[in-house]
C-alpha cells in the first residue's frame, strides 16, 4: 500500500544526509530550497513529487519534469567561487528541486548520474541563457552511441574463424577419366 502525503504530514529525513538526500532510497524525504528563496518539505517517490510548502502541498507526476539538470551559479558569499546545483529541472523554475548544491563539479557528476538512473529521467546542462543541452544524446530511454566494432582485435582477423578451425582442409585430386565402351542391347 502506498502513502500519499497529506497536508500537515510530518516528513521525517530517511536519507543518510540531509542536505544529500540517497537517490536509491525512494522515497526520499528533505528539505530543499526552490528557486524562488523558499524552503519546502519535499518527497520523490518513484512516480511522483509532493512539494510541501507555506501550508500548500503540491503532488507533482515525475513525468512533468523534463530531467535531473546541472547548473552553476555565482555563490552567495563571494562573487569569484562557482557553486553547482543539481536539480530535478521543470518548465516552471518555481518547480525544480534542488538535490544537491556542491563547490566541486567533479563532486556532483555521480549524483547528477545516481539520480537520473534512479529516476529514469534523462541528464542535461542548464546554459547561462537558461537553455537545456543533452551531455549524452538520447532517443527515449536509448543512448544514441556508435557502435562497437563487430572484430574487437585485429590478432584475431587474420586466422580461421572458430568453427572451422577442426575442419581439414581438401586436396585436390584431379579429375577422375572413366573409360570403357558402351553396352547397348539392340533387337
Amino acid at each position: 500500500m502506498r502513502r500519499q502525503a497529506v497536508l500537515g504530514e510530518t516528513f521525517a529525513d530517511t536519507s543518510p544526509s540531509a542536505d544529500r538526500p540517497d537517490p536509491y532510497l525512494l522515497p526520499a524525504r528533505f528539505a530543499a530550497v526552490l528557486r524562488g528563496g523558499a524552503t519546502a518539505k519535499v518527497v520523490i517517490d518513484g512516480d511522483r513529487v509532493t512539494i510541501a510548502a507555506g501550508g500548500r502541498t503540491l503532488a507533482l507526476p515525475l513525468k512533468h519534469y523534463r530531467g535531473v539538470a546541472v547548473r552553476m551559479e555565482a555563490a552567495a558569499g563571494d562573487a569569484g567561487i562557482l557553486s553547482v546545483i543539481l536539480e530535478l529541472n521543470h518548465a516552471d523554475p518555481r518547480l525544480s528541486v534542488t538535490l544537491a548544491v556542491a563547490d566541486d563539479p567533479a563532486g556532483i557528476v555521480a549524483d547528477w548520474q545516481a539520480w537520473a538512473r534512479s529516476l529514469a529521467l534523462p541528464m542535461y546542462l542548464v546554459e547561462a541563457d537558461g537553455t537545456l543541452t543533452e551531455p549524452i544524446p538520447h532517443v527515449g530511454a536509448v543512448t544514441i552511441a556508435r557502435p562497437a566494432p563487430r572484430r574487437r582485435h585485429s590478432f584475431f582477423a587474420a586466422r580461421r574463424p572458430r568453427f572451422l578451425v577442426r575442419r581439414k582442409t581438401g586436396w585436390d585430386r584431379g579429375a577422375e577419366k572413366v573409360s570403357g565402351d558402351e553396352i547397348i542391347a539392340r533387337s
